[in-house]
């Protein structure tokens, strides 16, 4: 089972092999060797096999999300297959290392194999909660009245809107045809050396699709979310209509990660998740898990201290 496993992570880490790719023949070598130590010594190794290819899987996640690429669609729903199919695979080396014996080995080899055992399980848990309620959010996902709309940006492909950024104006049209007086914000600047500001094409789009011109304002220079958010806000303070309601249109899988972003703001802006094409979730979903991860990494790593701990005294 388990060289059969990591065999098939082997395919995976080669699969599609860019060239000079050092990192993949470095994990393959690396794999070959678990593979030829568990021939040789099965009960041994079990445990260091399931563990390093359990990281080896996040590493390979973590490299995939790092590389955006915008150029071919292709490439990209490839890389969310890989995605999907590595955290698959990832469950299966965690799960059986839950329940190898640890008494084989010395007292530091021991608590390396529970460190990895509470990492990875609070990691792994913690992206599958995140993508069921991404689940929820899109399947009971509707349109909400508004007097200001604002569309967060997902980058464009060849200065045009694709499905993902797509998939959220349709949603603020959806809003918009609520209360055809309310105001629809887009919001990007120029990136990756583009020519057209996502803002602006993401206004072509609107208007394409029967938004009038007058109820679309562009927000042309921020680059993230936080500073969409920012600039928006003085935006609005600009303003006449006091306490307009406003609604943030994003995908469902950045819902949670704006919410945070608008606590700590101060605002009080209801969001309106847009559906994310089922081809494109798995690296869209674990992109914005691992930025929830990095923007409350105290919290994180307090969780698994804890957990630690308690782990710790729990067996003694």
């Amino acid at each position: 089972m388990i060289i059969f496993a990591l065999a098939l992570l082997i395919i995976l880490l080669w699969w599609p092999l860019p060239k000079k790719n050092e990192w993949a023949l470095c994990w393959t070598g690396i794999l070959l060797i678990l593979i030829g130590g568990q021939i040789c010594y099965p009960e041994k190794i079990t445990a260091i096999s399931l563990g390093t290819a359990s990281l080896l899987t996040w590493l390979e996640l973590i490299s995939i999300v790092l590389i955006r690429r915008f150029s071919k669609e292709n490439r990209l729903v490839r890389d969310n297959y890989k995605a999907f199919a590595l955290i698959l695979l990832n469950l299966i080396f965690w799960l059986p290392l839950l329940f190898e014996p640890a008494e084989q080995f010395s007292w530091f080899g021991q608590q390396v194999i529970f460190c990895a055992r509470v990492v990875n399980g609070i990691t792994t848990l913690g992206l599958l909660i995140f993508w069921g309620s991404t689940i929820l959010l899109q399947v009971f996902s509707k349109p909400v009245n508004a007097d200001y709309l604002i569309v967060l940006g997902a980058g464009l492909r060849h200065g045009k809107v694709p499905p993902i950024l797509a998939a959220r104006l349709q949603q603020a049209i959806s809003c918009w045809q609520l209360n055809d007086e309310s105001t629809i914000i887009v919001t990007g600047g120029l990136l990756h050396g583009a020519q057209l500001s996502e803002a602006q094409a993401m206004a072509d789009y609107l208007i394409s699709h029967g938004i009038p011109k007058n109820k679309i304002l562009l927000e042309e220079q921020a680059k993230n979310t936080w500073a969409n958010l920012q600039n928006c806000q003085k935006l609005l303070q600009s303003r006449i209509k006091p306490n307009p309601k406003v609604v943030v249109v994003t995908s469902s899988f950045h819902v949670l990660r704006t919410k945070s972003y608008l606590w700590r703001l101060g605002l009080k802006w209801s969001l309106s998740p847009s559906r994310t094409p089922w081809k494109f979730q798995s690296l869209t979903v674990i992109r914005d898990y691992l930025g929830i991860l990095r923007d409350h990494y105290r919290s994180w790593l307090g969780l698994l201290i804890i957990v630690i701990i308690i782990g710790e005294l729990w067996r003694y």
